[in-house]
C-alpha cells in the first residue's frame, strides 16, 4: 500500500498542477477584459511622432462608455444618456460636447431655438449638454423636468456627481470620455464649449471642412487641439478671487500653457489620450487648464492657436448683430460670452447665417468694432479686493 501511494503522489501533483494551469489560463481574459472595463479608454501617453498605425489599431478597441470609475470617482454612472451619435445617419464631421449646469434648462433652450438638433444634422453635427446631478440646494429645476427635457430632445447627458464648480474637471472628462468611445466610429472633431458662450457655428463647419481639404495628412489618430492659447500663466494666488489656487493645489509658478474652456476643437484619438493620462495625473479642478495644460503637456501635444477668433467682450458681439441687421457687415469674431443673455446667440446665429451664404460685405476701413461699438456693459468685470488685518485700540 505504501509503495502504490508513493507511485500516485506524483500522478496527483501533476494533476494538481495542471488543473492550476488550466484555471489561469480561462482566468487571464476575464481579468484583462476587468482591467479594460475599469479604465474604460485606456491608450499610451505617446507623442505625436508615434506610429499611427498603432494609435488606430487602441482607436479601434476603445470600449463604449458605460458604469465604472471615472478618474477617482469608483462609482461614476450616467443618471441620463444620450444616443445622439448612434442614431446619426452618416459619419458626422463633429460633435459638440456642451458644458451647462444642470438648472440651466433656459439656457439650453436658447440654443436649440438658435440651431435645432435637425439643422446641425444637415450639416453633418450634432449637440449634446453635458450635466450632473441636482445639489440639494437646487429648488427651480427637479430630476423629472431633466427626465422630461431629455424624452423631447435626447441632447443630455447627465453623470452621478454633484454639480458644483469644483467638479467641473469630472464633466469635462466625462465628455471627452463619451465622445472618444460612444462617437467613436461616427464623427471626425469635438467641439467642447460652455453653454454661456456665443459661437458661430458656420464658421467651425467650415473651418473643419477647410481643415479636411487642407491637410488630408490629418489622420483620424493624429493630435488635434485649437482654440484660444492661453500663454504660461501663473495661479492666482488671491483668496477672495473666484479662481484661488492653493500652493498644496498647484506649487509651481506657472501653468503649461493651455485653450481656453470657452471652445476648442479636437479629434477623437486626443480626446482619448487626455482621458487616458488624466487618470495618471493628480487632479486638479480648473478643469481646461488641467486637461489642456497640465495633462496635454505631459503627453506633449502641441496647441493651435486662434485667438483672434474670441471677444472677450459680449457688447462686441452685440454690436456684430446690430451690423449684420443694418449693414449686413462680417463680424470679426466667431466666438465670446453671452454677458448673462442667453438670447444673444439666437440673435447672433440667426443673422450670422447669411455670412455662411456669401451675402455679408467686409467692414469698410474705420468701421471696425473697437471703433464704432457702443452699448450697455452686460456684465461687468468683477472687483476683487485685497484683505488687510490691522490691529485696532479698544477703547
Amino acid at each position: 500500500m505504501r509503495m502504490r501511494g508513493r507511485r500516485l503522489l506524483p500522478i496527483a501533483i501533476s494533476l494538481i498542477v495542471i488543473i492550476i494551469l488550466c484555471i489561469s489560463y480561462i482566468a487571464s481574459p476575464l481579468r484583462s477584459k476587468s482591467q479594460r472595463d475599469e479604465f474604460l479608454v485606456q491608450l499610451p501617453p505617446n507623442s505625436m511622432e508615434d506610429n499611427d498605425s498603432d494609435q488606430t489599431t487602441h482607436l479601434e478597441h476603445l470600449p463604449e462608455v458605460g458604469p465604472g470609475p471615472l478618474l477617482n470617482l469608483s462609482n461614476f454612472d450616467y443618471l441620463l444618456a444620450s444616443n445622439v451619435c448612434r442614431r446619426a445617419e452618416r459619419e458626422l464631421l463633429a460633435i459638440l460636447i456642451v458644458t451647462s449646469y444642470a438648472g440651466h434648462d433656459a439656457v439650453r433652450a436658447a440654443h436649440r431655438q438658435a440651431i435645432a438638433q435637425s439643422k446641425l444634422a444637415e450639416m453633418g453635427l450634432q449637440r449634446v449638454f453635458l450635466l450632473a446631478a441636482l445639489p440639494a440646494r437646487e429648488h427651480f429645476v427637479t430630476q423629472a423636468q431633466l427626465m422630461d427635457e431629455q424624452a423631447r430632445f435626447g441632447d443630455l447627458l447627465q453623470g452621478n456627481f454633484v454639480e458644483a464648480y469644483r467638479n467641473l474637471s469630472y464633466k469635462h472628462v466625462m465628455g471627452l470620455r463619451w465622445a472618444a468611445s460612444e462617437c467613436q466610429h461616427r464623427t471626425k472633431f469635438i467641439i467642447k464649449m460652455d453653454d454661456d458662450i456665443i459661437y458661430d457655428i458656420f464658421h467651425l463647419r467650415r473651418y473643419l471642412e477647410t481643415l479636411e481639404l487642407s491637410q488630408p495628412a490629418l489622420a483620424p489618430s493624429s493630435a488635434f487641439l485649437a482654440g484660444y492659447v492661453l500663454d504660461a500663466r501663473p495661479p492666482i494666488r488671491v483668496q477672495a478671487n473666484k479662481w484661488y489656487v492653493s500652493r498644496q493645489e498647484y506649487p509651481h509658478a506657472l501653468y503649461p500653457a493651455y485653450l481656453s474652456g470657452w471652445l476648442y476643437i479636437t479629434n477623437v484619438a486626443t480626446a482619448a489620450r487626455l482621458v487616458a493620462e488624466a487618470m495618471r495625473v493628480p487632479f486638479f479642478w480648473i478643469d481646461d487648464t488641467w486637461l489642456t495644460g497640465i495633462v496635454r503637456a505631459r503627453l506633449g501635444i502641441p496647441l493651435i492657436r486662434h485667438n483672434n477668433w474670441y471677444s472677450a467682450n459680449a457688447e462686441f458681439l452685440d454690436c456684430c448683430v446690430r451690423d449684420l441687421k443694418l449693414h449686413s457687415y462680417e463680424c470679426e469674431y466667431f466666438a465670446g460670452p453671452n454677458g448673462a443673455d442667453a438670447k444673444l446667440l439666437v440673435e447672433f446665429l440667426h443673422n450670422v447665417e447669411k455670412c455662411y451664404f456669401d451675402e455679408c460685405i467686409k467692414r469698410p476701413p474705420g468701421k471696425s468694432l473697437k471703433q464704432t461699438c457702443l452699448a450697455t456693459v452686460k456684465s461687468p468685470a468683477p472687483e476683487h479686493g485685497v484683505a488687510h488685518v490691522q490691529p485696532l485700540r479698544l477703547r
